[in-house]
């Protein structure tokens, strides 16, 4: 019985979508709208950008819209995709039931959404693919609002952070095998400062999926400003796009270091940069050296849901030297030896 209830309970939801997003469109444009959905984390939906970027070509005077998760609503228009974005998990329903009141329907998906299949291609190569379109593996543009640069640039000003070069640690919170020990981020801040660079601020926002994990990734690294918590997403490119050097884990902020164009050191355990970023892009990247690394994409998955058998040894395997040594590359023309 309460099986049928929420199905019920879906399908009307369903219905109402239509109504009150879908309808008032055609009405509106005379016109059936297209709509794109990858409701997943920041790092997914801006990896689906170039794919809707070339399919809005076969739609030409349409009205779009993305569907994804409320915390990214910033990111379509900043991604040149769409000003129109809604929050509705059950669009399959309106794909499948009501495809005739759309012009295109467009659900995202990956390799990653599949758990018992070895990844095989970029994320951003197999989103076109699957919708029948080709693109680069290159990240797309992330351009930020004027006025949110002008006040992101007068918060530095206050917080201490006007000063070149500007460096942004990202610890977290993410998934504990993505966890990079927090003595290793201290020893990483202290070389950093020993080595003229002064403007460090961390950054880090709350997400649902990562309770267990955030109250150690909130707390502030010595010697770093802490913005965690602080800054709206939109906020949140915005400085990155101002940054010199951001470092952090395998996360969205790091997806939106590559779409602004910002240096970055990515620190790679269970997963691969090789499946998420073209050779341009992670050259800079610090990546585990264990036999097992990787082992987010391919069968079997040891770290999926279980946690890893291993004590994350990858994360912990990647030394604060080794980083330090690529920031350092990164930042020759910018600090003193």
């Amino acid at each position: 019985m309460k099986k049928l209830s929420d199905l019920i309970r879906r399908h009307a939801q369903a219905l109402w979508y239509v109504l009150t997003v879908i309808l008032p469109v055609i009405l509106h444009t005379g016109r059936r709208p297209v709509i794109f959905s990858r409701f997943a984390g920041m790092g997914d939906i801006i990896c689906s950008f170039p794919a809707a970027l070339e399919l809005k070509k076969r739609h030409l005077h349409a009205t779009f819209i993305y569907n994804c998760h409320r915390d990214s609503a910033c990111l379509p228009e900043m991604g040149g995709v769409t000003r129109r974005v809604t929050h509705f998990r059950q669009i399959g329903l309106v794909g499948y039931w009501y495809r005739w009141t759309l012009a295109g329907f467009y659900n995202f998906g990956s390799d990653d959404d599949d758990l018992s299949a070895d990844h095989s291609e970029l994320f951003i190569v197999g989103y076109a693919r699957r919708n029948g379109v080709k693109v680069g593996g290159e990240h797309p543009n992330l351009e930020a609002n004027p006025e949110t640069a002008a006040k992101i640039k007068s918060l530095r000003e206050k917080c201490g952070l006007a000063d070149a070069p500007l460096v942004l640690i990202h610890p977290g919170p993410s998934y504990p095998v993505k966890h990079w020990p927090r003595e290793s981020w201290s020893t990483l801040v202290q070389e950093l400062k020993r080595h003229g660079v002064h403007s460090i601020a961390q950054l880090g926002a709350r997400a649902g999926s990562y309770s267990q994990t955030e109250l150690e990734q909130f707390q502030p690294i010595p010697g770093v400003i802490s913005l965690v918590q602080q800054l709206s997403l939109a906020e949140t490119v915005a400085l990155i796009a101002q940054a010199d050097l951001f470092v952090g884990v395998d996360s969205g902020l790091l997806h939106i270091a590559a779409a602004v164009r910002t240096p970055s050191v990515g620190l790679w355990g269970p997963t691969s940069p090789r499946f998420l970023y073209v050779e341009s892009e992670y050259r800079n990247f610090v990546t585990s050296s264990v036999d097992c690394q990787g082992c987010h994409h391919r069968m079997p998955r040891l770290h999926w849901q279980t946690g890893c058998p291993y004590g994350v040894k990858c994360m912990k395997a990647i030394l604060p030297k080794d980083v330090l040594r690529v920031c350092r590359e990164n930042l020759a023309a910018k600090i003193k030896s």
